[in-house]
C-alpha cells in the first residue's frame, strides 16, 4: 500500500481531527531538544519538521532557538490550522517525508516529528538522502519516533492496511559516516521517564552533521 498517498488524500486529516483537542503549547521532549540544542542557538536560524501536525511543536521550537520554521505535513487541515495560529515564525505546507521541497538548502536543523514509522520501507533511505542533502554541514538532526528493543512492524490500528514500523531510525543517519550521536533519550509519552515495558517507550535522538 502507498503509505504517503493514504495520508495525503485521507488519514492525515483524520489524524488532525483525532488530534487538534490534544494540543499543547509546552511539549516535553521540545523542551528537552530546545535545552539540548541552546549552547548553539547562535548556528540554528531555519529549521524543517517533517510531520509538523498542528505546528505547535516547531512554533516552540522557534520561540525557544528564536528561529524561523517551515512545516511539513501531509494533512491540509493540520497546514491551514497551523499557518492561522502559528504564522509569526513558522509557515506551514502541504507535503510527506519522502518528497521534501528542493528549493530548501542549507538547513540548520531538520527535526521529523513523529513520522518516520509510517513512511513505505521502499521509500525510507529516499527520506534520508534527501534530509542529508538539504542540511548544511554543521547542522542538526533530531527524531522523536517509538524506540523499540528490536525492529519490528506492526498493524497501524486507525486505517486497515497501513503498517507502523518501529526501528532505531537515527542510525540510518550514522551509517552514511558523516554524523554524530550528541544525545538520545528514551522515555514514555505518557510520563516522560523512562519506561519499563518496552512497547511503550519512544526516543528522542539529537545528530550532528560533521563538517
Amino acid at each position: 500500500m502507498d503509505q504517503e498517498k493514504v495520508f495525503l488524500e485521507s488519514e492525515g486529516d483524520e489524524w488532525f481531527k483525532r488530534n487538534v483537542g490534544k494540543m499543547s503549547n509546552n511539549s516535553s521532549e521540545i523542551s528537552t531538544l530546545g535545552a539540548w540544542l541552546k549552547p548553539f542557538q547562535a548556528e540554528i536560524s531555519r529549521i524543517l519538521e517533517v510531520g509538523s501536525g498542528c505546528g505547535n511543536k516547531l512554533a516552540q521550537l522557534c520561540n525557544e532557538l528564536d528561529s524561523k520554521g517551515l512545516g511539513i505535513d501531509p494533512s491540509k487541515l493540520a497546514v491551514d490550522y497551523a499557518n492561522r495560529k502559528f504564522s509569526s515564525k513558522c509557515k506551514f505546507s502541504v507535503g510527506t517525508a519522502d518528497s521534501l521541497p528542493s528549493n530548501l538548502k542549507n538547513l540548520d536543523l531538520i527535526h521529523f516529528g513523529f513520522c518516520l514509522y509510517l513512511v513505505s520501507r521502499n521509500r525510507l533511505l529516499k527520506c534520508v538522502r534527501q534530509a542529508d542533502l538539504l542540511l548544511k554541514p554543521g547542522g542538526f538532526i533530531s527524531i522523536f519516533d517509538f524506540d523499540p528493543s528490536e525492529s519490528c512492524s506492526n498493524e497501524y490500528r486507525h486505517y486497515k492496511g497501513l503498517i507502523s514500523y518501529k526501528e532505531d531510525y537515527y542510525k540510518l543517519f550514522c551509517s552514511l559516516g558523516n554524523y554524530s550521536l550528541v544525545n538520545k533519550l528514551s522515555f514514555s509519552e505518557e510520563s516522560f521517564h523512562f519506561a519499563l515495558n518496552p512497547e511503550s517507550r519512544v526516543s528522542l535522538t539529537l545528530l550532528f552533521k560533521e563538517k
